[in-house]
Formats: C-alpha cells, sequence, structure tokens
C-alpha cells in the first residue's frame, strides 16, 4: 500500500491548487492517457518510477496498467501530501495506491537497474545539469528498460506572452545564458530537443520516439520523447 509523505509546515499555495486542478482535470479528460499511448508506454507488471510526480496525475494513469512496483518521488513535500489524498480518491483498491518518497534529481535513493520503466514528465527544465539528471535517470533504470521524458522547449513562452509578461523574456535570457555557459539561473529554461536526444545517446540510451504536442511560430512548445537503455554501459556513465 502507497506510503503518506507528511511533512512539516507544508504550505499550500494558490500555485499548489490550480497545478493540481489541472493535473487531474488532464487526466479525467484522458490527455494524460493520451500522452503515455503517443509514447507506446505500457507498465503492465513492470516495476515503474515516475520521477517529479507533483500530485500524482501521471501515477494514477500508470496504475491503470497494473504494474509490479509503482512509486513516485518528488522534491515538493506539499504535492506528496495531496498527491497521496488525490491518488487514495482516484485508485480503487487502496492497495494499488503508489509508494511516494521525497527526492530529487540529481540523488535518487534507488540502487541501479532497479527499474524497468522510468517516467520524468516536464522536470527536465528545473533541473540543473541536464546530462548530470539523465545519468542519473539511466542508472536506475535495467539494461532494455524505458526512459520516458518531456520538456519545454523554446516556444513554451510564447503560449503565454501576455499573461506571464516579462517572464518569456527572463526565459529566453536564462536559456541563451545556459546555451553558453551550461548554467541554468532560473527554472523552466528552455531547451533543445535535439540536444537532450544527443545527450541520451552519449550515455546509452537508443531515443526510439519523438512527438510535440504543439508549435509555436515553427518552435516546439513541449517535447516528449521515449529512449531505451543500451545493454552496454558507455564510458560517460561508468
Amino acid at each position: 500500500m502507497g506510503k503518506r509523505f507528511i511533512m512539516e509546515n507544508n504550505e499550500l499555495t494558490k500555485w499548489h491548487r490550480a497545478y493540481t486542478q489541472n493535473a487531474y482535470h488532464e487526466l479525467e479528460q484522458g490527455i494524460t492517457r493520451k500522452q503515455l499511448g503517443t509514447l507506446n508506454i505500457k507498465a503492465a507488471d513492470r516495476k515503474v518510477l515516475d520521477v517529479g510526480c507533483g500530485p500524482g496525475n501521471l501515477l494514477v494513469a500508470l496504475s491503470t496498467d497494473n504494474p509490479r512496483l509503482l512509486i513516485g518521488v518528488d522534491v515538493d513535500a506539499t504535492f506528496l501530501s495531496i498527491g497521496y489524498s488525490k491518488i487514495k480518491e482516484s485508485i480503487n483498491p487502496s492497495s494499488k495506491v503508489p509508494t511516494l518518497i521525497r527526492a530529487s534529481l540529481p540523488t535518487l535513493p534507488f540502487a541501479d537497474e532497479t527499474f524497468d520503466l522510468v517516467t520524468c514528465f516536464l522536470v527536465m527544465p528545473h533541473v540543473p545539469d541536464d546530462k548530470v539528471a539523465l545519468t542519473e535517470l539511466a542508472r536506475v533504470l535495467k539494461p532494455g528498460g524505458t526512459l520516458a521524458i518531456s520538456g519545454h522547449g523554446f516556444g513554451f513562452p510564447l503560449r503565454y506572452l501576455k499573461r506571464f509578461r516579462l517572464k518569456p523574456l527572463q526565459m529566453y535570457l536564462a536559456s541563451i545564458i545556459y546555451k553558453g555557459t551550461g548554467k541554468k539561473l532560473i527554472r523552466n529554461t528552455l531547451q533543445s530537443e535535439k540536444k537532450i536526444c544527443n545527450v541520451l545517446h552519449d550515455i546509452g540510451l537508443a531515443v526510439d520516439v519523438q512527438n510535440y504536442n504543439k508549435k509555436v511560430l515553427g518552435c516546439v512548445a513541449t517535447y516528449w520523447i521515449r529512449a531505451t537503455k543500451s545493454d552496454t554501459i558507455p564510458n560517460a556513465m561508468q
């Protein structure tokens, strides 16, 4: 049965509420399941880890495949608390509720080659170093296992110019600095999906599927990638 992760002084902000509401709206509308289907993700009888699980909507979708093991990790204790309650309401019987653990990239509390499937959606824009984070995801993945990730491309801020005002400009500036220095100054730094694919190749994962849910002015807003871990480990990971 899933574990509730309770932390002291959790602050339920307006942002947490809005994010959770939107996440479960997408789950109810079948959007979350469609994202998994687009990448041909199958969790049946597999050991599955969702990194950056947030309020747990993806875990609920994955649970319908009856995985052998289902674990969600997130750095935000408030999301884990919300997630446990929402997941318990959504999954029946409660014995299938996944385990929730507070953890974050680039250090995951699992042994090498533990999972058959690792999902990590909309987390890459927030990690300090893409290669370090992807290498850690690959570490806990079994040879032949599947990694599914997504992130925001250069078209993402264009959808929110009016609502966010200066934030898109900040995101573009941070992305230019990241491209030149390799350092991320703010959360949600934009990335090139081609660069992510190159990193995956360097650390021993073969990209099987690439998908883009929308382009704005010819630029990818959000990318979705599925990759398979090779049976041999390249020097970059040793």
